[in-house]
């Protein structure tokens, strides 16, 4: 049975699972050399080319689903009906976190674990927000039970919604999430909010800083430091907002100076940069470590796995495995949302075989194959310049 996966957003991506087994994954990006390219079409055509696909399966972020057609189909059923028109699909946009813990569980090699996604922003959860942290209980085949879940809204929610449709197991709140306050403290910085690893390597040249507000407030962004913009739309995404910094709430952590002119220039940064880095990567840690030593409590296991964008974070990681020297992590090396599309595949695998074997992760080495007569043509090239 030949599974397709996709990721159709920023970081596109493509996957075939092959009887079980990862038999190809490629980012995008890798392809294309656009850097986050949201549309894996060369990924997805590579694919099809060379394997008639029996399923295909999606899980997008809030993104809504990119491009139609003339022929009114979106580009994934244009090209994949041309060379397998015979495929079922199953669209899993709407349990975003579910796929990327699938991914980390099933690379993990562990046959029972705590599953934690740390993310921006997931799945939209009708007439309520969106997700940001989900932690699950992890078993095969496919049983991913849910223990705690962060919903973000970015308006007052209609008490009468919440209180038929909540449970004890999900927190819904206006305030900004973990990560969103670590994207905040990056664009502030004068960074992208997909550069949050500037902000990491920047952190340990700074310190507790004693003019600061605590940044969080119950495991959530403080409102009197982090607000969304409600005039500020994103396009594609319903009920979103970008996130700032309140400057005249919090003159102190207002800069100075343009931090571009010290992105280049070193003897320009002052220690205010050093130090706001610093205290989101100490608060964001400390706060994951919570979470887990919390999901640790209640179900007694010990193997915990980890996905989601801010599982990038090295020095977070690093810290987990000093905070928990009897835990054995797994962190799982594509935990940006590349890695649902092998999360989404695997997932619609063992629910559909109901497949019980382990297959850890081995190697990231899952592009293309290569011939040596292709290899030795690309060496070529460089040679003769």
């Amino acid at each position: 049975m030949n599974i397709l996966g996709f990721n159709p957003s920023h970081h596109g991506s493509a996957c075939l699972i092959q009887d079980g087994k990862i038999k190809y994954f490629v980012e995008e990006e890798r392809v294309t050399r656009k850097k986050y390219d949201a549309y894996p079409f060369k990924s997805i055509i590579d694919i099809i080319q060379n394997h008639t696909i029996d399923y295909i399966a999606w899980a997008t972020p809030s993104i809504k689903y990119p491009s139609s057609s003339t022929e009114g189909r979106s580009y994934w059923q244009t090209l994949i009906n041309k060379f397998s028109p015979n495929y079922k699909s199953l669209d899993l946009s709407h349990v975003h976190h579910l796929s990327h813990c699938a991914h980390t569980f099933y690379n993990s090699g562990f046959e029972n674990a705590i599953g934690i996604v740390i993310d921006g922003l997931g799945s939209q959860i009708k007439d309520w927000g969106q997700e940001t942290e989900s932690i699950f209980q992890c078993s095969y085949p496919a049983n991913f039970n849910l223990i705690y879940k962060n919903i973000v809204s970015p308006i007052p929610l209609d008490k009468t919604i919440y209180n038929k449709n909540n449970t004890n197991n999900e927190n819904v709140t206006t305030n900004i999430n973990l990560s969103r306050v670590y994207e905040t403290v990056t664009m502030h910085l004068g960074w992208s909010r997909n550069e949050a690893g500037k902000v990491m390597g920047l952190a340990p040249y700074g310190k507790s800083n004693q003019t600061f507000p605590p940044f969080f407030s119950n495991k959530t962004g403080n409102p009197n430091i982090f607000y969304l913009d409600e005039d500020f739309k994103h396009p594609y995404l319903s009920k979103y907002s970008e996130t700032f910094i309140d400057k005249e709430n919090t003159p102190q952590l207002k800069l100075q100076n343009d931090p571009r002119e010290w992105h280049y220039d070193e003897s320009k940064i002052t220690d205010l940069e050093k130090d706001l880095a610093w205290q989101v990567q100490n608060d964001t840690q400390q706060i994951v470590g919570d979470y887990i030593e919390e999901a640790i409590e209640e179900t007694g296991l010990n193997q915990v796995c980890c996905a989601g964008g801010y599982f990038l974070n090295c020095v977070t990681n690093y810290y987990l495995l000093k905070r928990f020297p009897d835990v054995e992590f797994y962190f799982e090396p594509i935990s940006n949302d590349a890695g649902t599309a092998i999360g989404a595949a695997k997932l619609l695998w063992h629910d559909l075989t109901q497949d019980t074997i382990i297959r850890p992760f081995k190697s990231l080495y899952l592009g293309k194959q290569y011939s040596k007569e292709e290899l030795i043509e690309g060496i070529k090239k460089y040679i003769n310049e």
